[in-house]
């Protein structure tokens, strides 16, 4: 069995900032994120043990800028499922964000 679940994409409505919810599948330890370029702010993920429930925040934000173009990165996900992806500020366009759970 792979230590990688399967890429899905958490997408972020135009003038919105919160993705919609994605179910990875399983629980994992950790969440690798493909960032588009974005507009300027921080990026957060937030967590909850149901698809339809009330999503909290996951530890630190990372900060990103529109100028740095696509970025990556991982987070510690600390056995959550289900996920969205936050920024600041609401997104001058849709975006497409790349997620997918790992194990240790």
């Amino acid at each position: 069995m792979s230590l990688y679940g399967s890429w899905q994409t958490a997408s972020i409505a135009i003038n919105e900032a919160t993705s919609d919810a994605v179910d990875l599948g399983r629980d994992y330890e950790y969440l690798q994120v493909i960032l588009p370029a974005l507009t300027s702010g921080t990026v957060k993920v937030t967590v909850c043990d149901t698809s339809g429930g009330t999503y909290q925040d996951l530890g630190s934000s990372i900060t990103t800028a529109t100028t740095t173009g696509p970025y990556s990165t991982v987070f510690k996900l600390g056995g959550w499922q289900f996920i969205k992806i936050v920024t600041s500020v609401n997104q001058g366009a849709a975006r497409s964000i790349k997620v997918r759970g790992m194990r240790a």
